[in-house]
C-alpha cells in the first residue's frame, strides 16, 4: 500500500482524486498566456491508465483570453507511488485585435472571416495530487 498524496491514501483502491496544473502556452502574435487550475476528479491509481478532463480560460493578455478544453494523457507512475499526467491541447480562437466590450466575456464569432484570429498550443504536466480521500474514508 502506498500512502503518498495530499492525504495518505491506499492507491491500490484507485481512489477519486484530482491534479493541479500550471502551464505556459506557446508565444503567438507577440504574447503568451498562462493556464492553471485543477483537473476534474477521476478514480484511478498510478498503474491503471486513467485520464482526467480539464477546462478553463487562459490568463488575460494583450486584451483577450482563450477558452481551452482537454483530456489528459494516461497516468504515468512516479517512483514514490503517485503519478502525473501529460496535458497537450490547442486553445480556441481569439481575435488578433480585441473587441472593446463593457462587461467582459469571450467574444468571438466563427462566422466572421473579416477579422484575423490566432490560437495557442499548451503542453505540460499535471502537478501534485489534490482532493484524494484520506485513509479510512
Amino acid at each position: 500500500m502506498n500512502t503518498l498524496g495530499l492525504y495518505q491514501s491506499d492507491w491500490s483502491k484507485a481512489p477519486p482524486h484530482a491534479h493541479a496544473y500550471h502551464v505556459k502556452t506557446t508565444r503567438e502574435q507577440g504574447h503568451y498566456h498562462l493556464i492553471e487550475g485543477f483537473t476534474q476528479p477521476a478514480n484511478g491509481s498510478n498503474t491503471d491508465q486513467h485520464t482526467h478532463y480539464y477546462t478553463g480560460i487562459t490568463s488575460f493578455e494583450n486584451g483577450h483570453f482563450h477558452r481551452y478544453y482537454g483530456i489528459s494523457g494516461p497516468a504515468i507512475p512516479l517512483a514514490d507511488g503517485t503519478h502525473y499526467h501529460e496535458i497537450e491541447e490547442t486553445t480556441y480562437l481569439a481575435y488578433n485585435e480585441p473587441i472593446e466590450i463593457q462587461y467582459g466575456g469571450v467574444v468571438y464569432d466563427p462566422g466572421d472571416d473579416r477579422r484575423k484570429t490566432h490560437r495557442h498550443t499548451l503542453k505540460g504536466k499535471t502537478r501534485e495530487i489534490v482532493g484524494n480521500e484520506p485513509l479510512g474514508w
